[in-house]
């Protein structure tokens, strides 16, 4: 059983690190390196790929001019494709996927490797052989059966609610120097970056007391979701 407090350091040491609060789309595009194959294309996607298609894969050539509808269609059919065939890609926003890897790297500290883990939060292209994929799904199915994924789950979040609680003060206080800096300068438009020196490095302390982790959740459905991907992936590129 994995233990949920070592889970949740880590989850502390996220917020301790100071990593951005919201404001990005930034996100990790997993790819199975052999993917089962559940069910074929149809042959509508394999005539939209013939036409405007790159010659190996399943993306579009954006140096040919496709219709909008044909690129709407595509989108579709493709996400449809790619929930018959779970293998295939799994995708994250970084705020959903970096409590996700921690969770696996703490589950699974005999399977990854702390290397692995580290190049598991950037888009490097570090590869997960299919033998440890197989592993991970099997380690997080019996933790998801014995409930131990939804206590991970409940302790990310009480944290996050915690977290959440203070920077809604913290915010107050950013917005009240913001309006203090208007009054002083009668520039209603002034950023952070523009305040005078001694208010600027006031902005910078108020700041850092946000807590990160207030923006990143954890849910057994994510973890349930990743459990089919590893399992047909046949290995995995974190990109």
């Amino acid at each position: 059983m994995v233990d949920v407090m070592v889970y949740a350091s880590c989850l502390w040491t996220r917020a301790s690190n100071k990593f951005l609060r919201k404001g990005s789309n930034m996100g990790m595009d997993v790819y199975g390196l052999n993917p089962k194959k559940r069910v074929e294309k149809s042959q509508e996607f394999k005539d939209i790929l013939s036409k405007y298609g790159e010659k190996v894969g399943m993306f579009l050539d954006w140096n040919k001019k496709i219709p909008k509808d044909v690129m709407h269609r595509y989108y579709d059919i493709k996400e449809q494709y790619e929930q018959d065939n779970p293998g295939i890609y799994f995708r994250n926003n970084v705020w959903w996927w970096r409590p996700l890897w921690d969770y696996v790297c703490v589950a699974c500290s005999d399977i990854v490797t702390e290397e692995d883990h580290r190049q598991g939060h950037s888009n490097s292209g570090r590869r997960i052989s299919k033998t440890k994929s197989k592993k991970i799904a099997a380690r997080l199915r019996k933790l998801v059966k014995d409930g131990t994924v939804k206590d991970a789950e409940i302790v990310n979040a009480e944290m996050r609610g915690e977290a959440i609680r203070h920077n809604t003060k913290v915010d107050a206080r950013l917005e009240q120097l913001r309006l203090d800096m208007i009054k002083m300068t009668g520039d209603k438009n002034i950023a952070p970056k523009d305040y005078p020196n001694k208010y600027r490095k006031q902005w910078a302390n108020i700041y850092g007391e946000s807590k990160g982790i207030a923006d990143y959740p954890f849910s057994e459905e994510n973890v349930i979701r990743f459990i089919s991907f590893c399992d047909d992936s046949g290995g995995f590129e974190i990109c």
